[in-house]
């Protein structure tokens, strides 16, 4: 490149420099030349607002397991189909047990046998015609016939699979006649009636969040909100990435929220009044934030110090006033700190 081009080059982007960089002196004017800029204003008024959080969250069941053996052993009857709802209780399947079964009859009879005995000489002892040793030992005796029972028919339990609370099934994962191994999924069990909802809330908005307050959630599977109540928060904040779980509790009448769904979570503070500002007439630059004030036909550009936002506004916290005059729409076409402005109807 030429020396003269390379010349001619710096000067035009110095000249650029000149006419578009914003003056760091307050007091500086707006770049000469510049025909006024057409804006419309807004004045600065307290709008009602409530803080709000949002995080996203996981559906859990109030209630989940899995129903699984706790024997291996072959399953002789399904009484469950899939999705079905049941009671507390209910038998969902049993596993083969017929030596149990057999064990179980025999020690019923042998208890009916011992407790006869006892009898017998329950009324020889009160004649005097037999020890009180001999007494002791048939009691002994129906005693230990007793947890015999108990034994075989804690055995018979292992292998009758029943619903430990009210829910709804999952599908059905074997088929009659399968050999099933402790741990082994047959099927899920969830209580649906209500849902716990976990989200993440970072450490800093920790005062935000107290037990008992209400919640929105969303999901993009139903159009519909749900409403529900925070529940607890966890005791421990995660280390490394600085945030706290929350638990909220939704009901589920309708029983359309399943475990597993994402939720968008929305939780609103108390309603206050706040200093408001458009956010479309809002500057940032790295850390700081400006408006626009106006004055006649002239602007300032004014540093504030901003706050929460919700869709379309920002709050101001420090550097305006009630009634004070700010650009709203034409923010782009300002520059410097001072700009001549034509302010028109929106």
């Amino acid at each position: 490149m030429r020396p003269i081009t390379v010349v001619a080059a710096a000067l035009g982007a110095a000249a650029l420099a000149y006419w578009f960089w914003p003056a760091e002196d307050g007091g500086s004017e707006a770049p000469r030349g510049r025909s006024p800029a057409a804006v419309t204003t807004y004045a600065v008024e307290e709008r009602p607002f409530q803080d709000e959080l949002s995080a996203l969250g996981t559906l859990r069941a109030w209630e989940s397991v899995d129903i699984t053996a706790s024997v291996s052993q072959i399953v002789t009857e399904l009484a469950f189909t899939d999705g079905q709802s049941v009671e507390k209780g209910a038998v969902l399947a049993r596993l083969k047990q017929d030596a149990e079964q057999a064990s179980l009859r025999e020690l019923q009879a042998t208890l009916v046998d011992a407790r006869r005995e006892v009898q017998r000489l329950s009324n020889l002892a009160r004649q005097n015609q037999v020890a009180q040793t001999e007494l002791d030992s048939a009691s002994t005796q129906v005693e230990i016939v007793s947890h015999q029972i108990e034994e075989v028919q804690a055995r018979i339990a292992d292998r009758t699979l029943v619903a430990p609370f009210a829910g709804v099934l999952g599908l059905r994962e074997i088929s009659e006649g399968a050999l099933v191994t402790p741990g082994q999924r047959i099927t899920t069990l969830d209580d649906l009636s209500q849902m716990r909802l976990d989200f993440n809330v970072p450490a800093l908005r920790l005062g935000f969040l107290a037990a008992g307050q209400e919640i929105q959630a969303r999901t993009p599977a139903f159009d519909t909100v749900f409403t529900g109540r925070l529940l607890a928060v966890d005791s421990r904040v995660d280390p490394v990435a600085r945030a706290v779980t929350a638990r909220a509790v939704i009901d589920n009448p309708g029983g359309l929220l399943r475990p597993g769904l994402l939720m968008e979570v929305v939780i609103r503070g108390p309603e206050r009044s706040a200093l408001m500002v458009p956010e479309e007439s809002l500057q940032s630059r790295a850390l700081q934030h400006f408006v626009w004030s106006v004055a006649g036909d002239d602007t300032v550009r004014t540093e504030i110090e901003i706050g929460a936002r919700v869709p379309g506004w920002v709050e101001v916290l420090d550097g305006l006033n009630v009634g004070d005059e700010i650009v709203r729409d034409g923010v782009g076409k300002l520059g410097g700190q001072r700009a001549k402005v034509l302010v028109v109807e929106p």
